[in-house]
């Protein structure tokens, strides 16, 4: 076998090879238009039927000429026309499709006189070719019916006219359309395929080129249409896995590529230096092996390569298993059972690519019709991931799945902690309340006492930040001292100075500012004429925990407390607001009606002290959050340690 020989062997599988990727390529996008449904889903149909037509005939002529026809072969020459034909009518859908999606009525206008061209052109190449393919030609002039039986010629027409409308349609119609990288991209590859296939044929009819050279352009002349199948997944298939279709579009490329490569070194190069040899079909076999070895090792390489290019640079996505990760890490900083279904929620929309109302989370059984339902696996209520497909996306993958079950476990592990936090957090609270009202009688028995889970918390954070801030985490636990330190100094002080109320609870906010961070915002507005004045020792803080508690903490971002104090004739107000959630639930109306241990105290507190003279009420705000409202008696600019009034 000569090298012309060898050539020609390559040419032929390299291009079979190319027609069967965009064969396969063409009957996905196909699949893909059917099911996506749309107004303009018969112009895409064409397009996709057009270019699977062509595939199609290609593969089908080099299959028939592999079977030892000759090129003149009737029905080699027939189904190549049929592939030039389907071609032709290409442009006429895009420029359809593109025409209907322009953003005024001018470029609109434009796009009609594309159109009457694009479907003139095709029709009168089609004609030529059937003409030239399947009539008698003996009625027309010589020169006609010559050019008309030269198919090659013709067949440049439709890739040169293909490539001119295309040019037209992206410069006229296609401003202002292109919202996003993803269609960018697939506009790109369309006329890089069309250019590329075009500039080919150029070369391959009007340059003289090295015999090794002109097989590598001929090939690439039909094979470029490879790629405007590929942006044609991007740009006219719409459906919501169009990440997971555009990476099998590019391995199927790059398999195409690397046999290519491989076909051309197999029965070129290395063919002739075979046949050098004293063994010239061992030397095949072994070199053949060789290179379809490396080939398949170079594959796995560049495969995830190209995912990621896809993933990343075409379509923004995150890694799955890092945003996962990330997901798990943060769970530990969520105080709450909203916030953890809130996260779960946001972060199953993001794997998924889906809209926010397809995936929810119930607490019983899921209706009929969900598509998928992952339980999460908690001691607590029966909670459920619920998944339903609709639109375009009908089928979830099994990495997918996996994902969404990795998920609800690391939510499920949270939500047990949080609920054994919050059982040794209330059965604290329940052995503190009674020990303190059998060892207490007195108004000591009534004071608040600072709630143990404000120290578990504080104890956490000092232990996240220890390895992290250091320095940070001595300054909590100094202040964390200083807290407990005014306990103790004044537990048997019915009263302190507003004063040290005020700075007291800035210490006390300090810290739950760092567990919070950003999310908590304090404020204090004190009169000047109240800041020496006597209040109940540690009056206010049992409000503010229970703003940040059932205010603060259920609430998604920002939140501001603001602690005022102010004397109005011979009253002293004192109020905590806070922007929060508001006493929407039947458990903060019953605190708020005085059932809550925390607000009861500080009631009896006030009836001991003051009787009926002072009161406690808690509200809704209008514009959002709750208000705790305390009126006591002003009395006398007195030292603190003197006694209850009245008594």
């Amino acid at each position: 076998m000569d090298v012309l020989q060898q050539l020609s062997t390559a040419n032929l599988i390299a291009q079979t090879y190319g027609f069967a990727i965009g064969t396969l390529l063409a009957t996905l996008l196909l699949i893909l238009v059917w099911r996506s449904g749309g107004t303009d889903r018969r112009p895409r149909f064409l397009f996709a039927a057009c270019i699977l037509i062509a595939n199609a005939s290609g593969l089908a002529k080099n299959l028939v000429l592999a079977l030892d026809a000759s090129r003149a072969s009737a029905l080699a020459w027939q189904i190549r026309s049929i592939g030039f034909i389907a071609a032709a009518m290409v442009p006429l859908s895009i420029m359809i499709i593109w025409r209907d999606n322009a953003v005024s009525k001018a470029r609109r206008k434009i796009g009609d006189v594309l159109i009457i061209y694009a479907a003139s052109s095709g029709l009168l190449i089609a004609t030529g070719l059937v003409f030239g393919t399947f009539a008698h030609q003996a009625s027309l002039p010589s020169s006609i019916a010559g050019f008309l039986q030269r198919q090659d010629s013709i067949g440049n027409l439709t890739i040169y006219n293909g490539l001119l409308l295309v040019v037209l349609g992206a410069i006229f119609l296609l401003p202002g359309t292109l919202d996003d990288l993803t269609n960018r991209v697939a506009v790109v590859l369309i006329i890089a395929g069309l250019a590329l296939s075009s500039i080919s044929a150029v070369l391959d009819a009007y340059v003289s080129l090295p015999t090794a050279l002109a097989h590598i352009f001929r090939i690439a002349r039909f094979q470029s249409i490879v790629l405007v199948v590929i942006g044609s997944l991007f740009y006219f298939s719409r459906f919501r896995a169009a990440d997971l279709f555009a990476k099998q579009a590019v391995r199927l490329l790059l398999s195409a590529a690397l046999a290519i490569f491989a076909a051309f070194l197999v029965f070129g190069p290395l063919a002739s230096i075979a046949q050098a040899t004293a063994s010239p079909r061992a030397v095949s076999i072994l070199c053949a092996a060789a290179i379809t070895c490396g080939a398949m090792m170079l594959y796995a390489r560049l495969r995830r390569w190209s995912d990621t290019l896809v993933e990343r640079g075409i379509f923004g996505k995150r890694d799955t298993q890092l945003a996962v990760r990330e997901f798990r890490d943060g769970l530990g900083l969520l105080q709450s059972k909203s916030a953890v279904l809130s996260a779960m929620q946001a972060l199953a929309v993001e794997v998924l690519g889906m809209k926010s109302g397809e995936i929810s989370i119930h607490n019983a059984e899921p209706r009929a019709g969900v598509s998928l339902s992952v339980p999460i696996p908690s001691q607590g209520d029966t909670l459920q991931l619920v998944v339903s497909l609709a639109g375009n996306r009908r089928t979830l993958l099994t990495a997918e799945i996996d994902s969404l079950r990795e998920i609800a476990l690391h939510a499920g592990r949270r939500l047990d902690d949080l609920d054994r936090e919050e059982e040794r957090m209330e059965s604290i609270r329940l052995e503190s309340r009674l020990s303190q009202q059998l060892a207490q009688a007195e108004l000591r028995a009534l004071r608040a006492q600072i709630n143990p889970h404000f120290l578990f918390n504080s104890l956490n954070t000092i232990a996240a930040l220890i390895a992290s801030d250091p320095d940070k985490a001595e300054t909590i636990t100094v202040r964390l001292a200083g807290i407990f330190r005014y306990v103790l100094l004044h537990a048997d002080r019915p009263f302190s100075s507003l004063d040290e109320e005020v700075s007291f609870l800035r210490t006390y906010l300090d810290i739950e500012q760092v567990r919070f961070g950003e999310r908590l915002q304090v404020e204090f507005d004190v009169e000047a004429s109240v800041v020496h004045a006597a209040v109940p020792s540690l009056i206010l803080q049992p409000l503010v925990e229970n703003a940040i508690k059932h205010g603060v903490a259920p609430k998604v971002g920002v939140s501001r407390i603001l602690v005022q104090a102010k004397r109005r004739g011979g009253l002293i107000l004192l109020s905590v607001e806070d922007d929060g959630m508001g006493l929407d639930t039947r458990r903060d109306r019953d605190k708020a009606l005085g059932t809550g241990v925390g607000l009861q105290n500080i009631r009896e507190r006030l009836q001991t002290m003051y009787g009926s003279t002072a009161s406690l009420s808690v509200t809704n705000i209008e514009s959002g959050g709750s208000r705790a409202m305390l009126e006591i008696p002003a009395g006398e600019q007195r030292d603190a340690d003197s006694c209850v009034p009245g008594r």
